[in-house]
């Protein structure tokens, strides 16, 4: 069983590098990043997850990728397949390195804007990385 706080981590992480790939698709148009590794990289996140509780809200993502209501959704619906599916888990760390590895040249940027106190954030970029 993946421990909490990791698989926030890999739920919210999948979610961010998804928002940025979808709206790019949108940019492009579907038939040209479907020619793309970005689109090859989303048929695969799609075929995986149909069937699970995140299939409806990862159309929604893709529908409009910068509404933080449809990220929410998909990643409290991410969590629940992971818990029905614990094989998911590898597949969706095998997924961001794999898009982490193509960010670059996805115009991929990462920010955090915390504020308060006792706040955790995690941002992954690169190959390789684990949280703990």
């Amino acid at each position: 069983m993946i421990d909490p706080a990791t698989l926030t981590a890999l739920v919210s992480s999948t979610v961010a590098l998804l928002s940025p790939l979808f709206a790019k698709a949108i940019d492009k148009g579907v038939e040209e990043i479907g020619k793309s590794a970005a689109g090859a990289l989303l048929t695969k996140l799609k075929e995986r997850l149909g069937g699970t509780p995140a299939q409806k809200p990862l159309e929604d993502l893709a529908a409009l990728p910068e509404d933080p209501d449809n990220q929410a959704d998909l990643r409290k619906q991410l969590k629940a397949a992971v818990q029905a599916d614990p094989a998911l888990v590898a597949f969706l760390q095998q997924w961001l390195e794999q898009g982490q590895q193509q960010a670059p040249t996805l115009g991929i940027t990462q920010t955090a804007n915390v504020t308060g106190n006792n706040n955790k954030t995690v941002q992954i970029a690169g190959s390789g990385n684990s949280v703990s």
